[in-house]
């Protein structure tokens, strides 16, 4: 799709609602072909039951472990 949309001219982005480290770790590996990014939603989550890209300043950082990086946390 996104493909389609660059061939059309047309802007892409990608986003979530409510979505956990996790999501948006894997998100965060995309983002280079999409003209708007908004990968906040864990910012919304009273808990997150996993640890992985950060959100500092406006800028997700990727976490440095192998993999997406992503670790659950146990509750």
């Amino acid at each position: 799709m996104v493909k389609k949309a660059r061939d059309l001219n047309l802007k892409t982005m990608i986003g979530c609602f409510i979505e956990s480290s996790l999501g948006i770790t894997a998100a965060t590996h995309s983002p280079p072909l999409f003209n708007y990014i908004d990968l906040d939603g864990v910012l919304r989550l009273k808990t997150d039951p996993f640890q992985g890209a950060k959100i500092n300043n406006g800028q997700i950082i990727l976490p440095e472990l192998p993999g997406l990086g992503v670790q659950p946390i146990v509750l």
